[in-house]
């Protein structure tokens, strides 16, 4: 039996994958215990000592690397849980590190855990997860363009163009720096995680920046921030910290 933990922050994620092996794996693994925020998941790895982890790329305001950074002794295996375009699918490929492609499909989850049961991973985790991280770092550079889907086909955005995004449920709409705007049928959590690399930061549950147009930002309970067209955002007070941490790095 292999004792698994998934790391996520969307509910609707852990609930999901949960019960895909609860119905259809209950004999491989076990599900003992979920997170939602890396700084809890790092304290419940030093107390439990799992086979397997389900990891988030996008975890909050911070990334499943940093968690593995974090972690010291990393005698498990990780399977990475992914939103992302298809060029960053490519570094996981190439360094032979476990994903699933959100929304998990059963039958990739099902292949997954047949190799790491048949231990073919066993005693790679750890250098497949270093292969990966700098196979991430040398697709960000190579990307300039995200492509964008709407209802007239493809359009390739170059990054640099986009002045902030803003969520709309199930949609997003991105304000560009020539003034237009395009709404997506993505979600902000997508955009996220394709963007968070490029000095992108999501300020509130509305709200994903571009910094390098942030003019200024204002204190207050959460504070503001205004871009360099003029655009004012308010910043929500759980991410504030996380936020001037990220804006003392610049």
């Amino acid at each position: 039996m292999i004792n698994a933990i998934i790391i996520d922050d969307e509910q609707h994620c852990i609930d999901r994958l949960q019960n895909l092996i609860s119905l259809y794996c209950n004999d491989e693994v076990q599900i003992v215990n979920t997170y939602t925020n890396v700084e809890d998941a790092i304290e419940g790895l030093k107390m439990e000592s799992p086979d397997l982890i389900f990891l988030d790329i996008q975890i909050n305001n911070r990334t499943g690397f940093e968690l593995l950074e974090e972690t010291k002794n990393r005698s498990f295996n990780v399977v990475f849980t992914t939103a992302f375009e298809q060029y960053a699918l490519k570094a996981f490929k190439f360094s032979a590190a476990d994903y699933l492609l959100k929304p998990i499909d059963l039958d990739d989850l099902r292949e997954t855990i047949g190799r790491l049961k048949d231990g073919q991973k066993k005693g790679n985790a750890s250098e497949n997860i270093e292969v990966l991280m700098q196979n991430m770092r040398q697709f960000q550079n190579q990307m300039k363009k995200i492509t964008v889907p709407t209802v007239n086909g493809l359009v390739f955005i170059p990054v640099q163009d986009i002045f902030h995004c803003k969520s709309d449920i199930n949609y997003t709409t991105l304000f560009l720096k020539d003034g237009k705007r395009l709404m997506v049928a993505k979600t902000l959590k997508e955009f996220e995680g394709l963007l968070s690399y490029y000095d992108f930061f999501r300020i509130h549950n509305s709200h994903l920046i571009n910094l390098a147009y942030l003019k200024n930002y204002n204190k207050g309970k959460g504070g503001f921030v205004t871009l360099e067209d003029g655009t004012e955002l308010e910043v929500s007070s759980r991410r504030k910290d996380d936020f001037l941490k990220r804006l003392a790095e610049l």
